[in-house]
């Protein structure tokens, strides 16, 4: 009389699997990617490196006084830019700005870079009597005339972010030079970090 039992027993377990509801397996939720134009809506977050705050501009620029204009000029940019080389040939200051600090791979600006123009173009504003000719460079790898073409955009860029932050137009100018002029000697389709850089020259200006 116990078989009766077990097969009873067994269509009821069997009953009870048709009725349970079906167990899915968890998927994570997919995050979908900003649109560029839900990117430049977004709002953008506070600088990380401090912006340098004068009162009106560092005066007129006398023949005579050029060299204390730009040595007070280069202290600024030093203390202000810590951690970007300055250089100082002669009366001029030069700027090195590795690509891939400055840009993202999308050949836009990063945080760190539109945070670092913010800052030079505060030491523009206030040493006013000087010009600025912003150069783009890049490695040997691709052709030249595509490697000239992305120097120049990343120049303009540049540029144009100094200009959104109050640097005069006319005191400034961009031009790409592609493959030319390498920082460090290298045959051809080269990937070399050092040289795909944009170079900010900063040069004395009286009248």
């Amino acid at each position: 009389m116990r078989k009766p039992a077990a097969v009873l027993a067994a269509v009821l377990l069997l009953a009870g699997c048709q009725n349970a509801p079906p167990q899915y397996a968890r998927v994570p939720a997919m995050r979908i990617p900003p649109s560029p134009e839900e990117e430049e809506q977004a709002p953008k977050p506070p600088p990380s490196r401090p912006i340098p705050s004068y009162t009106g501009t560092a005066g007129p620029l006398a023949h005579a006084g050029i060299g204390h204009y730009m040595d007070a000029m280069e202290k600024d940019l030093r203390r202000i830019l810590h951690g970007t080389p300055v250089a100082r040939p002669g009366d001029a200051l030069l700027l090195n700005l590795r690509n891939d600090t400055i840009f993202e791979k999308s050949g836009r600006l990063s945080g760190e870079g539109s945070d670092l123009l913010q800052a030079l173009a505060a030491v523009l504003r206030h040493y006013d009597r000087t010009t600025v000719q912003v150069s783009g460079f890049t490695d040997t790898r691709g052709l030249p005339d595509a490697s000239l073409k992305v120097s120049q955009k990343r120049a303009d860029t540049v540029a144009a972010a100094l200009r959104a932050d109050g640097v005069q137009s006319v005191r400034l100018a961009a031009t790409g030079f592609g493959q030319t002029r390498l920082k460090v000697a290298t045959g051809p389709d080269k990937a070399e970090p050092r040289n795909r850089r944009v170079e900010i020259k900063i040069l004395p200006h009286p009248s």
